[in-house]
């Protein structure tokens, strides 16, 4: 039974490599926390290479060829389904939007507000990511 103190294979991030580490603490019966004997970086335990685990293991179909999965909708697109892009209010800082809006913005193109900020800010995913813009100005 492994405990604090006590030496377990894990992979350093430091390293690249599988080292013997120092066990500093446990979660249960598996190590959390872990120091490097060789570069003195603590991190989590991780027991295998990354990529190389037994979650790792591709599924294949019954010919060998690896399953394709569907591709998962990004929030952007999540957000978008349903509206009418067409309705899309230009943006202007002078204008004031709600959460849900669905605006078109010079620099970033369509995007949806989704929270509203203190101070007159609101934030809008846009399909290259989440901006912080002014609004009610």
């Amino acid at each position: 039974m492994l405990k604090p103190g006590d030496s377990v294979d894990s992979w350093c991030g430091a390293c690249k490599l599988i080292l013997a580490h120092t066990i500093e603490t446990m979660v249960g019966d598996s190590p959390a926390r872990v120091n490097c004997n060789t570069c003195g970086a603590q991190h989590n335990y991780k027991a295998h290479k990354p990529g190389e685990g037994p979650k790792a293991r591709k599924r294949k179909t019954s010919t060998g060829e690896p399953v394709k999965r569907k591709p998962r909708a990004s929030q952007y697109e999540k957000l978008l389904s349903g509206q009418d892009v067409s309705l899309a209010k230009r943006y202007s800082p002078k204008d004031t939007y709600v959460s849900g809006d669905v605006l078109d913005h010079s620099s970033f193109g369509v995007g949806v507000t989704t929270i509203i900020k203190p101070g007159s800010k609101i934030e809008v995913v846009f399909e290259a990511g989440v901006k912080t813009l002014v609004h009610e100005r």
